[in-house]
Formats: C-alpha cells, structure tokens, sequence
C-alpha cells in the first residue's frame, strides 16, 4: 500500500532505499528521543552498540550517510521505511536524509547545495501520492536547528505526520 508509494515517490526523486538496524547504542538514540522520555532498553544486548531501540529511523540514516561521507562521497540521497519504538510502542514510520547538492552536475551552471524548500518538496511528492494535503507550520524539535525546522500537518488530523528541517550540527559532528 502506502510503503510501496512512499518508495517509488523517493526513489523516483534519486534517492537510495537503506536498511539499518533497529538497534542503537543509547547516545545514537537520544537526540531523537521524545521530550521526558527514554529509549526502549534491551534486556541482554549483544554489545552497548546495540543497547536500545531506535525512537527514529534517523540515528540509523545518520550513520549511514556518515559511512557514505567516510568513503568520499558528497552527495548522499537515503531513506528507509520501518519499524520505530516510542512510548506509544512500535510503529510504522518513514524517514530520508540528503547531503550535498540538490541537482546533478551541470556544465552550464554550478550545483547548490540542498535546502529546506528541496526537502519539503519531495515531502510534497510523498503527501500528494498518499492523497494528503500538507500543511506546514514551524517547529520546535530538538534535533533540528531552530528556526529551520517545520510539522507536517494534515487537516482534521490533531497530530503531527511528522517533521521537516535540518540536522543540528553537533549530532552531525557527534556521528561523523
């Protein structure tokens, strides 16, 4: 249904489909974690890598673009649909990181780098393929950089489907 769409609208717009664990170490998963919340312990981890469940899909993306970063590559389109655990317990959720330039090489102009328009963009994509109509409203989420940072709405919905904006810098220096 939904993830099959959600997939071809993002791999349609040149990003990469990613698999990452659901396990974390607990400071991956913190930054993402809900307000007076912790994150879902396991009781016998293998290792502290693989200490807690992941509250988002984003400490996963995160790493992998650190991975891609490592090996010398600039620009990085990821995402991953799956299972997140948060105080309401396991859900379905989607998420997508991207690095670098918003626009293949060209020989007639520069590329600029990716901004906040760029990504809500493709969140349009995905909003108008399931049949939402977004509304965007700014926001304050912890690990997004204030002021460049918005809740993806939808009318007659009282919760938010989600959130739009840039990393903050220290969880990004933090991986990587």
């Amino acid at each position: 249904g939904r993830d099959r769409i959600v997939r071809q609208v993002l791999t349609g717009a040149g990003f990469s489909e990613s698999a990452t664990f659901a396990f974390l170490e607990k400071d991956a998963s913190t930054p993402f974690l809900e307000p007076h919340t912790e994150a879902a312990a396991i009781a016998n981890p293998l290792s502290e890598k693989f200490a807690v469940l992941r509250p988002s899909l984003l400490p996963g993306l995160v790493d992998a673009c650190a991975h891609n970063r490592r090996r010398e590559r600039k620009d990085i389109r990821l995402f991953e649909a799956g299972s997140r655990f948060t105080s309401d317990g396991e859900g379905r959720a989607v998420a997508f990181v991207w690095s670098g330039a918003a626009d293949a090489p060209h020989w007639s102009a520069p590329s600029r780098n990716v901004d906040f328009f760029d990504v809500k963009g493709v969140v349009d994509g995905i909003c108008d393929a399931v049949g939402i109509a977004p509304e965007f409203a700014p926001a304050q989420v912890g690990f997004l950089v204030p002021g460049q940072a918005a809740e993806l709405r939808a009318p007659g919905i009282t919760t938010a489907l989600g959130v739009v904006g840039k990393l903050v810098p220290a969880i990004v220096e933090a991986r990587g």
